[in-house]
């Protein structure tokens, strides 16, 4: 019943919400910003279906954080790119074994919008602990200064169902496989290889795409774990109907954080 309210009510109620708890400010913007940019749903976005775009896409964003967290920018590189492409061609939810460093992300409305799910994993993140954690992984392989290159595919799966082609979405939407050599993650290595975000004057040469958000937020506040209604910890959305559905969980999210308790 409440995917079918008109968007324009949903962004309304969004909008009251947080003014009843200005703490959740930032979190709207950035549930707002991640929407409206991809949010027609009856075209995909050139994100996923033009090669050229969903490069840059990839690493415009990419390199936007590695860039805030004092890590240089990495370069395509297309063997691990028609590696990805392949795997997420099975539309398997899951990791494929490989020998490179792997993110996945299914469901968002476009490139963009899935590689800030896995950015959005730093407001958990403990850097002064600099160890391995499941729930921020995508983003600690995000922004691993010793990895150099990234490679990454995409496959239109729309939820489909099976013993294996499991990878959630929805039309318009894409399953987004990336791919990073030398791989992150390695125990041990986090203090060296994931520093905290960098004031700007200190960062490395690097594109600084303004839909990355330089601060996502204090850590621990309610209501902002995941942008865009997303599973951060999975890298993949809640499964809904479309775009409505990933504003409508960001009203819910934002007004139950504001204290209404819809």
């Amino acid at each position: 019943m409440f995917l079918a309210l008109p968007i324009t009510l949903l962004t309304l109620l969004l909008l009251l919400c947080s003014l009843q708890q200005p703490s959740l400010a930032s979190t709207t913007s950035l549930y707002a910003s991640l929407w409206f940019r991809g949010s027609d749903a009856q075209e995909a976005s050139a994100e996923y279906t033009d090669d050229d775009v969903f490069q840059q896409a990839v690493l415009n964003v990419t390199n936007t954080y590695r860039k805030q967290h004092n890590a240089t920018s990495l370069a395509w590189n297309e063997s691990l790119a028609e590696y990805a492409k392949e795997w997420s061609e099975r539309c398997e939810f899951e990791h494929s074994g490989g020998p490179s460093g792997e993110n996945l992300a299914s469901g968002y409305a476009n490139t963009s919008a899935s590689i800030i799910a896995w950015g959005h994993e730093r407001i958990d993140y403990d850097f002064a602990a600099g160890e391995f954690s499941e729930e921020t992984g995508h983003f600690t392989q995000l922004v691993w200064k010793s990895t150099s290159s990234v490679g990454c595919g995409r496959t239109e799966c729309n939820g489909e169902s099976g013993e294996t082609r499991n990878a959630p979405g929805w039309y318009a939407s894409r399953f987004v496989v990336c791919e990073y050599y030398p791989p992150g993650n390695v125990i041990g290595a986090f203090a060296q290889n994931v520093q905290a975000e960098v004031p700007e004057d200190e960062q490395p040469e690097g594109p600084s795409d303004p839909v990355v958000p330089d601060d996502d937020g204090d850590e621990g506040d309610e209501g902002t774990e995941c942008p865009q209604g997303g599973v951060c910890g999975g890298a993949e959305r809640i499964g809904g109907s479309g775009e409505m559905g990933a504003l409508w969980v960001a009203v819910l999210l934002t007004c139950l954080g504001a204290g209404w308790g819809l």
